[in-house]
């Protein structure tokens, strides 16, 4: 081979070398690009779940869930925290428990203790009746408004109108987490008690 020739050759290997680097870069790139898209894509998905007594759907996403979805949960986990006798009392709070939030599960779990143990010494049977409820969709929290009723050894002690506030976390996979459970004090309606302190 003559050494024009091989100079020619070099230089045409050199550039297709170059070309083939910006190709394999350029696709690294697009691989990258469609990677995000694609988990993007996913984060914001929204999930439609239909209940067993089909109502009304509900729409969970990324950090995201409608009014409905939020009044249902809401109004669950109420139901279990304050329906209780001294017999379903650490049932129902097992089941809270398991929808607490890391970070409020130890706040939330020493109130519904003291509240279990309230209930099994004075054998007090407590029922919650819900009558509306004020949610925020953005900041994931729920009033409800409604009727507490106690009884002793099956008598009816008292009857009061009652305020809860009830916070939810969702995790960017549409988990939902109960933060918060406070009974809402008619005073200053910022400050609250934990659940189960009268």
């Amino acid at each position: 081979m003559s050494p024009d020739t091989a100079i020619n050759e070099r230089d045409s290997l050199k550039g297709q070398v170059k070309f083939l680097r910006v190709v394999v870069v350029g696709l690294m790139g697009l691989s990258v690009g469609l990677v995000g898209v694609a988990a993007y894509t996913l984060m914001r998905q929204t999930t439609h779940i239909v209940p067993p007594e089909v109502r009304r759907p509900y729409e969970i996403g990324a950090d995201y869930a409608n009014k409905d979805y939020l009044v249902d949960m809401a109004g669950y986990v109420l139901d279990k925290v304050l329906t209780v006798t001294p017999e379903t009392v650490d049932y129902n709070n097992r089941i809270i428990l398991k929808l607490a939030h890391p970070e409020g599960y130890p706040t939330l779990k020493t109130s519904l203790d003291a509240a279990a143990l309230r209930i099994k010494q004075e054998r007090v049977t407590t029922v919650w009746v819900p009558r509306n409820e004020k949610v925020s969709e953005r900041a994931k929290t729920v009033e409800v408004s409604g009727k507490l009723k106690t009884f002793i050894a099956d008598k009816l002690t008292s009857e009061r109108e009652k305020t809860y506030f009830i916070e939810f976390t969702l995790t960017t996979s549409g988990r939902l987490y109960v933060a918060k459970i406070e009974e809402v004090v008619k005073k200053d309606a910022t400050a609250g008690k934990p659940v189960g302190q009268s």
